[in-house]
């Protein structure tokens, strides 16, 4: 599917009239006069969703004499499905699941763990120099992971490596061994030498979902990366803090070291 055509669904799904749309021509294909009359617009306001729907793919258009029939073309659902939620589904489900839990406990009831910890927002932004170009540099962040993302920044003690898996979908995860370890998030932007997205709990304990971007630039002669972490669910202002002083070493210090020649 080509990027145009990704955001021309986007678009069109983001108007929940035009999706309305889409329920009624799930059921069954519809004359445009019968879409109009489902709706409290006029005739040319539905017209321009309609237009909006065709030009996206997801709506295909019949035409019997004066008669316009509407379509449901299913074909680009299943597309951005396939690329955007099978792959994450099961990942997210619980997180979400508790995330709904939480959000929606009623005030005052009696909490354990949401008593100790709060549904809160997680936003940490920094910038880190580093004297190397830019290429070597987004070359280490990704295909050296495990050598500047190490203890005490991972989860246990025996984990043997942490691996990024450098395509879209790919993984970030802990190998344990013997098959066990934990995934922190799976790529979801890769535009080399630029910028890599890696979506999850990026390693937070708890119901927390994230997302933590890497933008390299050229910066006076070096490589300027732009990170930020953004992350909801429940956690505290500890972790938080943690994190940020973590990204401040990994990145920092570690990936520095690994890259910049040596006095």
């Amino acid at each position: 599917m080509e990027v145009d055509q990704t955001d021309q669904i986007w678009k069109a799904l983001s108007d929940p009239t035009r999706r309305t749309i889409l329920d009624l021509l799930h059921r069954q294909p519809r004359l445009t006069g019968e879409l109009a009359d489902a709706f409290d617009l006029s005739r040319f306001a539905v017209m321009k969703h309609l237009n909006v729907l065709e030009n996206a793919g997801l709506v295909v258009v019949r035409r019997e004499g004066r008669k316009r029939w509407n379509h449901l073309n299913a074909a680009p659902l299943r597309a951005i499905y396939e690329r955007w939620v099978r792959a994450y589904q099961d990942r997210w489900a619980t997180t979400l699941f508790q995330l709904k839990q939480f959000a929606e406990l009623e005030e005052g009831t009696d909490m354990t763990e949401a008593n100790a910890s709060k549904f809160r927002e997680v936003h940490i932004e920094q910038a880190h120099d580093i004297a190397a170009p830019v290429e070597i540099v987004f070359d280490a962040l990704v295909n050296k992971v495990s050598q500047w993302w190490r203890p005490p920044f991972v989860h246990r003690p025996e984990t043997k490596q942490l691996t990024l898996e450098p395509h879209l979908g790919g993984r970030l995860y802990e190998d344990w061994g013997d098959g066990d370890g934990m995934v922190l998030g799976f790529v979801t932007t890769l535009k080399r030498p630029e910028e890599l997205r890696v979506t999850g709990s990026i390693g937070m304990r708890g119901p927390v979902s994230g997302e933590v971007r890497f933008e390299l630039a050229e910066e006076h002669g070096g490589t300027r990366i732009n990170l930020s972490h953004q992350a909801l669910g429940v956690t505290d202002e500890e972790n938080e803090a943690n994190y940020r002083g973590g990204w401040e070493e990994l990145i920092g210090v570690n990936l520095r070291a690994l890259i910049e020649p040596k006095p």
